[in-house]
């Protein structure tokens, strides 16, 4: 289904009006319901506009006001002249429409006319972090909720709803639980991978050198590699499916899960490990328990498969011991082990 005109000049004036800081409140208000009234009629609607947002995030960047007055209103003009085309850029896009907003971004860069100050407009990004040993609760401005593990971090603007849709970004591994509003799609972006939702709870690992993965336990989820972002590029997951980026082929990977609360169970202090590599077991343990872990590489081959709940360190390398017959030792902050072998 293609946007029809009417809309569409309504989608160009809300992303305007969003993006200049001297519009009212009252004025981005009508705007949103005006587009809150048209996802409502129609349940492709919101697949659209998601589109549109996304594409102007990538791409628009507006200059002074006189200069965007003018392009914007040789947009108008060429969407009201010029006819529809056979072929789309995307399934409802007008290829008319496309090529004069490009050519009107194009102007803006090559403009030689003075643009916005640069910091009139500079997006402040704010940045909460989950100290090893740690589990932190962040309350977006949109009331969407976030549990960051140990050792992971959040950057989100002060304008969450910044150009119409919220960003954030992920370095380590969270859970979401994000407030549904269709006119700001909610992005987070993280190592090699974006996931774009409007309102659901879903889990990110996303951890540096690891491969990243989405479990999604409510709602819709879209996963796409960087900011491809297109709806043909994304692979779309429902409840208890997830996503695994296999970072050597870029290839994402979706599975079904029996139970994609088991993601999460982090938050309340357990561990599972599901044939995971012992490396990857080292970094859980040493973000968890707030220690460095330092291994004579002997079993780095091995996997493991348990469950920790709520225990001490010491019943972890008990585990350990028995299952890979390793030999440990702590000293202050350190864990030291040494042997082990595969079973």
């Amino acid at each position: 289904m293609r946007m029809d005109q009417e809309t569409w000049k309504l989608v160009l004036e809300y992303l305007a009006v969003k993006e200049d800081l001297r519009s009212s409140k009252a004025e981005i208000a009508l705007l949103e319901k005006k587009l809150r009234d048209w996802v409502s009629e129609d349940p492709d609607h919101e697949e659209q506009l998601e589109e549109v947002l996304l594409l102007w995030q990538d791409t628009a960047q507006l200059p002074d006001d006189g200069l965007w007055k003018e392009s914007f209103a040789g947009i108008k003009e060429q969407i009201n002249q010029t006819p529809v085309r056979k072929f789309k850029i995307l399934k409802w896009w007008p290829a008319a429409t496309a090529a004069a907003i490009i050519g009107a971004l194009l102007f803006f860069m090559a403009s030689d006319k003075k643009p916005f100050p640069v910091n009139e407009y500079q997006v402040v990004w704010t940045t909460k972090t989950a100290a090893p040993g740690k589990i932190v609760n962040v309350l977006l401005p949109d009331s969407s909720e976030i549990w960051l593990n140990s050792g992971s971090s959040i950057s989100f603007p002060q304008n969450l709803k910044h150009a119409g849709i919220r960003t954030v970004k992920l370095n380590g591994e969270a859970f979401f639980k994000v407030k549904r509003d269709p006119a700001h799609p909610f992005i987070v972006k993280s190592q090699n991978i974006q996931t774009r939702v409007l309102g659901t709870s879903f889990n990110i690992r996303a951890w540096k050198n690891y491969r990243p993965e989405v479990t999604v336990l409510t709602g819709k989820v879209a996963v796409s590699r960087d900011s491809a972002g297109t709806q043909s590029a994304a692979v779309h997951l429902l409840p208890n499916q997830k996503v695994i980026y296999n970072m050597k082929l870029a290839l994402l990977v979706r599975e079904n899960v029996e139970d994609a609360k088991t993601s999460t169970d982090w938050r309340i202090g357990k561990m599972y490990f599901n044939k995971t590599p012992m490396e990857d077991v080292f970094q859980t343990i040493s973000r968890k328990y707030a220690l460095k872990v330092v291994s004579d590489r002997s079993f780095d081959n091995c996997e493991l498969t348990a469950k920790f709940d709520n225990v001490s360190i010491k019943e972890v390398l008990r585990t350990l011991e028995l299952t890979f017959d390793i030999h440990y030792t702590i000293n202050k902050q350190i864990i030291y082990i040494k042997g082990g072998r595969c079973n």
